[in-house]
């Protein structure tokens, strides 16, 4: 049967109710009333199946053991992005949308209201039909449905509702928390807030450059009480790096935002996936350009710190001069065994303990050697603490050490090199530099 016959059939079904569950519905009311996660969210591997349960239910009108919290339950299936405009499950959608004008179910109509925050999306007709009914029976919401409501009048106007939540997160001390005291069970997972997260960010944009936006955006998207926004992130962390694409901001502001971009969403160096996917590629170079220039800190800070030589302070000014003179395209760090643990002591103190996401090892000697590998151009140039000398590669060249590895062999890197040169002159290695890569 087509569903256009199945829906010209139960055209009526409005009129019919679902079957008493008086003693079920009251008791649900008073969990909804406490805690917003009665509409029990299903995985991914159950939707299809709670979904086709219910359009049976429906087209034949036999609901057996199909409580009131496994409706709500596969409404949030039939709704969802994959399912919402499939034709076969429209008698589905219609029955619960139906249903909203005739229940007496106060589970039901909260559990539906939760289903339109869930699956909003402003521009679906889903929503506006969801929106519409829920609208007529506002007042009749229950626990924190009806305080959303209060502090969201206009919650059931898709057209003005993600605007509104913004403006409440603009001025919300820790926009999480504030959105969470509105009565969303999952503040991330919300197809609302999700909405409102584009306004949020657009609205907040032009004042990341101070302090306490830049703790309001974090606050949102890499929240203490949850795990960090997935799903628009990368607008939030997009919007962080643009306002600073004219002018590199303050070694100790980049620091900042670097470590706390790289704790929530991984290295786009060494991961292709999560927010960096879809990544706006000339801010993700931004990016890369403060990593190059922390690592390179990184690496001369330990060396600084851990080696006694008269040789590298003019080294460790001749490679930030090179970066700063926009000559360094790429670096990557891989320490020793003793430089690790120093490295590890001091991420620890900025709040970072991963240091496996953040620099490579290496293992030879010891591990008592460091090594900074950069890319100039068309070569690779690697340098190392202590008396290592520096082995310069043509990228294309298939001995050339590859940037971005988790582990490296110091001696061979040596032994395939046909370019070195120690640092026993200073100001002949710096000649040999420049004129090795151009």
């Amino acid at each position: 049967m087509k569903a256009s016959e199945v829906l010209q059939r139960s055209a009526t079904l409005h009129r019919r109710a679902i079957p008493s569950l008086v003693a079920i519905d009251r008791s649900v009311d008073r969990i909804l009333a406490q805690w917003p996660d009665v509409v029990h969210e299903p995985v991914a591997r159950d939707r299809e199946a709670l979904a086709r349960q219910l359009l049976t239910c429906v087209t034949e009108w036999s609901w057996g053991r199909m409580k009131t919290a496994r409706i709500l339950s596969a409404a949030l299936a039939v709704f969802d992005e994959e399912r919402r405009d499939r034709p076969d499950l429209e008698p589905a959608r219609a029955f619960l949308i139906a249903e909203i004008a005739v229940t007496k179910s106060a589970a039901f109509l909260s559990g539906m209201a939760q289903v339109y925050l869930d699956t909003f999306d402003a521009v679906g007709r889903h929503t506006l039909l969801l929106a519409r009914a829920l609208a007529k029976r506002g007042p009749e919401l229950t626990g924190r449905m009806r305080l959303l409501l209060a502090s969201l009048p206009d919650v059931f106007d898709p057209r003005t509702a993600p605007r509104s939540l913004a403006r409440k997160m603009l001025t919300a001390d820790d926009p999480y928390l504030g959105v969470k005291a509105l009565g969303f069970r999952s503040p991330h997972a919300s197809g609302l807030t999700r909405a409102a997260n584009r306004h949020f960010v657009k609205d907040l944009e032009p004042t990341l450059t101070t302090a306490d936006a830049r703790r309001k955006l974090f606050a949102w998207i890499t929240p203490s009480s949850g795990v960090p926004l997935q799903s628009d992130a990368g607008v939030a962390v997009e919007a962080l790096l643009r306002v600073w694409a004219g002018a590199p901001p303050p070694d100790d502001v980049r620091n900042e935002i670097s470590e706390a971009i790289l704790s929530a969403y991984n290295d786009p160096r060494t991961h292709s996936g999560g927010i960096w996917s879809g990544f706006d590629q000339e801010l993700k170079a931004v990016f890369l350009r403060w990593l190059t220039k922390q690592d390179m800190l990184f690496f001369c800070d330990m060396v600084s710190a851990t080696q006694d030589s008269h040789m590298w302070p003019p080294r460790r000014r001749f490679w930030l001069q090179l970066y700063e003179e926009g000559r360094i395209d790429e670096a990557w760090v891989a320490f020793g065994t003793a430089a690790r643990d120093y490295a590890r002591r001091r991420l620890l103190i900025s709040g970072t303990s991963d240091i496996n996401r953040r620099f490579g090892r290496q293992t030879d000697r010891g591990g008592s050697t460091s090594l900074l590998i950069m890319r100039i151009g068309g070569r690779i140039i690697v340098d190392g603490c202590h008396s290592y000398r520096t082995h310069i590669f043509r990228a294309n060249d298939r001995s050339a050490p590859k940037l971005y590895q988790p582990e490296y062999h110091c001696d061979a890197i040596m032994r395939r090199a046909t370019n070195s040169k120690s640092h026993s002159s200073i100001s002949a290695w710096e000649l040999w530099v420049n004129q090795n890569v151009g």
